[in-house]
């Protein structure tokens, strides 16, 4: 793939949902799946080898990669029998064979799998990758037409571990996509879902969760982190998930803030309402929920409850309309005709220089950027730039987006 997609480490177990990429090789697509390890031994264990049979079911092709440097174990031929009862072809990767690729001699204990001639391979110094592409592009049946062009709206769930963000995707999807338990921080990587519905295509990324940096454990929870926050900066619209019986603290207005600062549409979710059973509280929480939101008041919220699938439906039309606004555009008419009312309820002014801005064009979108060309930019200050930024939002319905300011000086 050319890239750190997955979390790379020592430590056995490190995938753990599975991570889904689309690949090109010699102008032929596909998509590549990087599933957990056969045969882990932790808690989660058997929901991971549901997720590996499901992989299994919907591919064309196996890639069996197995360990060069290391003897078979019993987990490995119990692994070759599920893949001998599935009937999809397999390809034997013999992984770590940095300066053996050659030796045929080293690759003799792997034929007598019985899977067909071992293929070797060292992933870490890329060696016989390419080989290996030009063979799979052989092996898997002509795609549907796959444009390299990505159209697709791209979403996260982020938030605390264990807020609910793997349940509301499952209950969105209708179907267990995500492993989903109680222990904190279940899901390690970010993982990639595409999702075609109602003629729409989505790319639904259900991150780590994220923690105070300052709580962040050494190795894989800090690397989830940073796999979080690289999955915001290429996302569309953020959803973030908050558990309602814990409430908003310091670290989602830090996320809020980052999300914001990235240019990202934001919708936020109140989940596990069903710890909240009064009504009368959840009413009153709501009537207080924009001033704790502030400044992110901008971005809608709404409540709901993955486990009762109480108002789970109403996230995907959010999603849709979040796109829809951060890629809308205003004429340049509208927007100065806004201008000009934004000016008459006040004025601006610095040192005796009255701020007059000659005109503002939308330049962009996703993010909506706007450039004000005025005569003193200096009296553009940042509580100046909110002020327009509040005002464009409430008259054109830019809910949920950022803004973008740009201030030139007119010459």
């Amino acid at each position: 793939m050319g890239e750190e997609k997955a979390i790379v480490a020592d430590e056995p177990g490190v995938t753990r949902d599975p991570l889904v990429h689309l690949c090109e090789h010699e102008g032929k697509y596909f998509y590549l799946v990087d599933s957990a390890g056969w045969g882990l031994t932790d808690d989660l264990s058997e929901l991971i080898q549901e997720k590996i049979q499901e992989v299994i079911n919907i591919s064309d092709l196996i890639l069996f990669v197995v360990d060069g440097r290391s003897e078979l174990t019993a987990l490995d031929h119990e692994f070759v029998d599920i893949l001998r009862k599935s009937g999809k072809r397999v390809i034997l990767v013999v992984n770590k064979m940095e300066g053996r690729i050659d030796r045929e001699e080293y690759l003799a204990p792997f034929t007598a799998l019985g899977l067909g001639e071992p293929f070797p391979i060292s992933a870490l110094h890329k060696q016989n990758l390419y080989e290996l592409l030009d063979l799979i592009i052989s092996l898997i049946p002509a795609p549907e037409e796959v444009s390299s062009e990505d159209k697709s709206i791209k979403l996260a769930f982020v938030g605390r571990p264990n807020s609910g963000k793997s349940s509301l995707l499952n209950a969105l999807i209708g179907r267990d996509r995500s492993i989903v338990s109680e222990i904190p921080g279940t899901t390690r990587d970010a993982v990639d879902l595409i999702w075609d519905f109602n003629g729409k295509k989505y790319i639904i990324v259900d991150t780590p969760g994220l923690r105070r940096p300052a709580k962040v454990e050494e190795g894989l929870e800090e690397l989830s982190v940073q796999k979080t926050l690289q999955t915001i900066r290429r996302i569309d619209i953020a959803i973030m998930v908050i558990d309602l019986s814990v409430g908003i603290r310091e670290q989602e207005k830090r996320i809020l803030h980052y999300i914001e600062d990235k240019g990202k549409s934001c919708l936020i979710v109140f989940n596990k309402t069903d710890l909240i059973p009064s009504l009368k509280e959840r009413r009153e929480f709501e009537k207080i929920v924009p001033q704790i939101l502030q400044p992110f008041d901008y971005f809608p919220f709404i409540f709901t409850s993955a486990i009762r699938n109480y108002n789970v439906k109403k996230i995907l039309p959010w999603v849709d309309k979040l796109f829809e606004l951060r890629n809308m555009r205003i004429p340049t008419s509208q927007i100065n005709r806004a201008i000009g009312e934004a000016l008459s309820k006040t004025n601006f002014s610095k040192k005796g220089k009255i701020l007059k801005i000659y005109y503002a064009t939308q330049v962009d979108v996703a993010p909506p950027t706007i450039v004000f060309f005025v005569n003193e930019p200096e009296i553009m200050n940042k509580n100046v730039v909110k002020y327009f930024e509040k005002f464009l939002r409430n008259y054109f319905g830019w809910v949920g987006t950022p803004i973008k300011i740009e201030v030139r000086k007119r010459e």
